[in-house]
């Protein structure tokens, strides 16, 4: 009777213990008054480091960031950014070293198995950049045939430039900057590339380069997301994703890329300087 009451004992004990480490991620935010994002935060115009020109000091940048800083201040706790590598992310949030992850973190069915996810806030599409003069006159894929077109080495386009544009004249180099010149210049008629960097590229040469209206397929993967801990932690997702509706469908996220954008076509100028 002893051995059994013991046995009971450290198994409601195990139990305990085991709830009270699945507890929801909320609570413990909230109690210690801070938010731990992990970002890799080189990754323009999702994150990246901006020195800011009226106060001269360096600044975490970009719509994810702004993203980060809005769930924290919907919490009322102070915004830590735990930047490492990409690949690391997952881990640290795994071990319990940040609290979510915010990084153009793409919503996969292998990452879905070990973390949580929100709802989705941004999906990206691959686009045909070209020069604004040929805009009219570039609009299918059949316009592309015989064309110069290019596109990074290794990258999702290059596996597009390979299937969808094979009548074209391949370039796969490694540079996107490069590719954008050789466009500039006249060297390519398209590179293919997210429409995010595009944009930046269009801000950093208005009226010279433009978004062809070419049909670019491929596999969406869901969408970017936020990433929790797997488990409990339905209260901090309701947090989440209710922030993340009301941004998306205001207008303010828009905005945030806006400035995202902006804000790297003024590093790149400085760079290429």
């Amino acid at each position: 009777m002893k051995k059994a009451l013991a046995v009971m004992t450290a198994l409601l004990l195990v139990f305990s213990l085991a709830s009270s480490a699945c507890a929801d991620a909320l609570s413990d935010i909230l109690e210690k008054g801070e938010l731990v994002v992990g970002a890799s935060v080189g990754f323009p115009p999702y994150e990246f480091y901006y020195t800011n020109p009226e106060t001269g000091k360096e600044e975490y940048a970009g719509f994810d960031m702004s993203l980060a800083k809005g769930i924290a201040e919907e919490l009322g706790v102070e915004l830590v950014i735990s930047d490492q590598s990409f690949a690391g992310l997952i881990t640290a949030l795994r071990a319990g070293e940040i609290d979510m992850i915010i990084s153009g973190m793409a919503i996969k069915p292998e990452r879905e198995e070990v973390v949580d996810f929100s709802i989705s806030y941004y999906t990206g599409s691959q686009i045909m950049l070209v020069r604004a003069e040929d805009y009219d006159t570039l609009k299918t894929v059949e316009d592309m045939t015989g064309k110069k077109v290019g596109a990074q080495m290794g990258a999702l386009q290059a596996e597009i430039l390979e299937e969808q544009f094979s009548n074209a004249e391949p370039l796969v180099i490694d540079q996107v900057a490069l590719l954008v010149l050789d466009l500039l210049q006249g060297s390519l008629d398209g590179v293919l590339l997210t429409d995010m960097v595009a944009k930046t590229h269009i801000a950093l040469n208005p009226g010279k380069l433009a978004i062809s209206e070419i049909p670019v397929n491929y596999d969406d993967v869901g969408g970017v997301a936020v990433a929790v801990a797997k488990g409990d932690n339905e209260s901090l997702l309701e947090v989440v994703n209710a922030y993340i509706e009301q941004v998306t469908s205001d207008g303010t996220f828009d905005s945030w890329v806006d400035t995202a954008v902006a804000q790297n076509a003024t590093l790149i100028d400085t760079e290429e300087e």
